[in-house]
């Protein structure tokens, strides 16, 4: 354990509530929360995890909180086993605990069954319901998010297909997601004085006046950059050529770069990046994010950087943070698979957004109302005062 342990004292002379958050990995876009979760004046929370990278993913430094527990884990046929997880809720130190809301990891069935048989609360912050499901899974989701007394779920949809599945509502929090907004707000900052001008993605390009597509992710069948590449070609047919700028690297660059060839699309492949300060100029100076797939934290990412995002419109095959793209005002839709529906939702984009500021202001303040670490830690500790009765 890294830090001081003990419960801390709370603004006004009382004790805090220690409360364990428990997950196999941090990743590295998670320290933002991390640090947001650790300035709590009323709760003085335990962070457990590997400290290992996972699947090439980065952890987050443990040092950026007071008190990170070194925890290691096994997985086997699908399925984890956390022993620190078990220990913690078998303690008798801890007044909640927090777990990842993930079924396969038996250690937590353990640990909140546990917890539960001490009258310890219990919490689990994931996905939640990402869509309607079939009776035998559905049960099988209700058995194991029932041994928590609040789920933690990232999106408002996440709430609704709850209640639908039978979940009290009022066990049910929103807490949406988040990149690191602090940070992004201090490059816009940098980047609109001038002071941060390393990067400029027109340059990449024979003609830099065609309008800017960017993407950041792994090149991945998944991620579905085909689709985005004959959209792109369907436009240059249209007489509206874009440029396609994909950050990232992977499986697929291969034979995005010989469709583009045949598609006759100006893609430059960037490559894998991690420079968050790169990132941001890349996309800011961007004029629309495209990620044909499933977008998760793209959409935090290009919002928080003012750049409006367009994905698919299915939210049965969707994740969570797709919920801030507001249609018309921040981004747009599509229909899923469908390269000439995606060329159609650019070309429309292009012909009838509001003004590049408007929409750059409206993405913006979406991520400031709801989709940052400060609110995410609030709601957090407002769901755990609640459940320890000190709400």
């Amino acid at each position: 354990m890294s830090g001081a342990a003990g419960h801390g004292v709370a603004a006004g002379g009382g004790a805090r509530l220690r409360v364990a958050v428990v997950y196999h990995v941090w990743p590295h876009y998670r320290e933002a929360v991390m640090r947001a979760m650790d300035r709590s004046e009323r709760v003085a929370y335990d962070f457990f995890g590997s400290g290992e990278a996972l699947e090439g993913i980065r952890h987050a430094d443990p040092g950026v909180v007071a008190r990170f527990v070194v925890s290691p884990w096994r997985r086997r046929a699908g399925l984890l086993w956390q022993p620190a997880a078990v220990r913690a809720a078998r303690a008798g130190t801890y007044d909640a605990l927090i777990f990842l809301a993930d079924p396969h990891f038996l250690s937590t069935w353990a640990a909140a069954i546990s917890a539960r048989m001490r009258r310890v609360p219990v919490l689990f912050w994931g996905h939640g319901w990402l869509r309607r499901e079939g009776a035998a899974k559905r049960r099988f989701r209700a058995v194991f998010f029932k041994l928590a007394q609040r789920m933690l779920v990232y999106a408002e949809r996440a709430r609704r297909l709850g209640e639908e599945a039978g979940f009290p509502r009022e066990r049910i929090a929103v807490v949406y997601n988040s990149l690191d907004l602090h940070a992004a707000d201090a490059a816009i900052a940098r980047i609109e004085s001038g002071a941060l001008d390393t990067a400029r993605p027109q340059a990449f390009f024979a003609d830099p006046r065609r309008p800017l597509i960017v993407c950041t992710a792994r090149l991945t069948a998944r991620c579905r950059f085909d689709l985005l590449v004959e959209a792109a070609g369907r436009l240059a047919q249209q007489g509206r050529p874009v440029n396609v700028l994909l950050v990232g690297d992977g499986p697929e660059r291969g034979a995005l770069a010989e469709l583009a060839t045949r598609r006759g699309v100006a893609v430059h492949f960037f490559g894998a990046c991690y420079d968050e300060e790169v990132l941001a100029q890349l996309i800011y100076r961007s004029d629309l994010t495209v990620s044909p797939g499933k977008i998760g934290l793209t959409a935090m990412h290009s919002l928080m950087y003012g750049t409006p995002a367009v994905t698919h419109g299915d939210l049965d095959a969707q994740m969570p943070e797709v919920e801030a793209i507001e249609e018309g005002v921040t981004g747009a839709f599509f229909r899923c698979g469908d390269a000439a529906s995606l060329a159609d939702a650019m070309e429309d984009w292009f012909r009838r957004a509001p003004a590049r500021q408007a929409v750059r202001d409206a993405a913006r303040a979406a991520i400031h109302a709801r989709w940052n670490p400060t609110v995410q830690a609030r709601i957090i500790e407002r769901a755990v005062l609640e459940v320890t009765g000190h709400g």
